[in-house]
């Protein structure tokens, strides 16, 4: 078998109080954990049988769950399930599978929308669980802000038709360096976090520049819900938080208003 020789500095080694046997241990183990090597494969590395089963049980507190780690990759099975109940479910809401009463088209669609919550909470914690991880990579390109700003604006709007949605985009020079997808789903969240606050009403988006760094504000005005959907919330806050750093940003404090809620960021002009 061919051998890959690794140099790593010993100052390296020392400031971070590991042996080259432990290196290379770690090593095997996160080979293992994300899936590119087998378990004997692993073992091998490692030199040692007994390292891969450290995977999952911490080695300085046994009983230790690395969550964050377990949604990264089981995300798919995770899903699977709930996406098979949301499919079959339309199916036969739809009648394809033959008449149902009004009485099942109802109890079938509170199931079919409680399905697809559960759904978009089970993303929003995967993707949490990728963003603490570390896993999220940007693709950065100079991108006209203004225009991606209009047409998440659109989309949202389309697909959120019971709140109406006013943009307001004052960009003279709009051109950032942003990971179009990820920066889309960032507002993109930030118009349901600031939408889940109220019932009816509206929402503006509106965003300027001031020479060094573009400001985008969303806010929700309308009749105040009673549920602060505290789970929704924070999961929104965190991942929007972590993708608008993630560009250089920065992301305020969420302030709650009379009668909704404003979230604001800031972004980086391309120098």
């Amino acid at each position: 078998m061919e051998k890959t020789i690794i140099e790593i500095p010993t100052e390296l080694l020392q400031a971070a109080k590991i042996t080259p046997e432990e290196v290379k241990t770690q090593l095997a183990i996160r080979l293992y954990q994300i899936h590119k090597l087998n378990e004997e494969q692993a073992s091998a590395l490692a030199g040692d049988t007994t390292a891969i089963e450290s995977l999952i049980w911490n080695h300085q507190a046994a009983g230790h769950f690395d969550l964050d780690e377990f949604l990264s990759w089981a995300s798919h099975d995770l899903k699977t399930p709930l996406n098979a109940i949301i499919g079959f479910t339309k199916i036969v809401i739809k009648g394809m599978d033959g008449p149902i009463n009004e009485m099942q088209k109802t109890d079938l669609t509170t199931a079919f929308n409680g399905s697809q919550r559960m759904l978009t909470l089970l993303t929003n914690l995967v993707e949490m669980a990728h963003l603490n991880n570390g896993d999220i990579v940007l693709f950065r390109k100079s991108y006209n802000l203004a225009d991606l700003l209009k047409d998440v604006a659109s989309q949202w709007e389309t697909k959120n038709p019971g709140l109406s949605l006013t943009p307001n985009i004052m960009i003279d020079m709009p051109n950032a360096s942003v990971d179009e997808t990820r920066m889309s789903q960032a507002v993109s969240n930030l118009l349901t976090y600031a939408a889940i606050r109220v019932t009816e009403g509206a929402l503006s988006l509106s965003a300027k520049d001031d020479e060094q760094e573009f400001k985008i504000s969303i806010q929700s005005a309308g009749k105040k819900s009673r549920d602060k959907s505290e789970m929704d919330s924070a999961m929104y806050n965190f991942i929007c938080s972590a993708l608008i750093k993630l560009h250089g940003g920065q992301m305020d404090e969420p302030r709650e208003t009379e009668d909704g809620l404003l979230l604001s960021f800031s972004l980086p002009r391309m120098v």
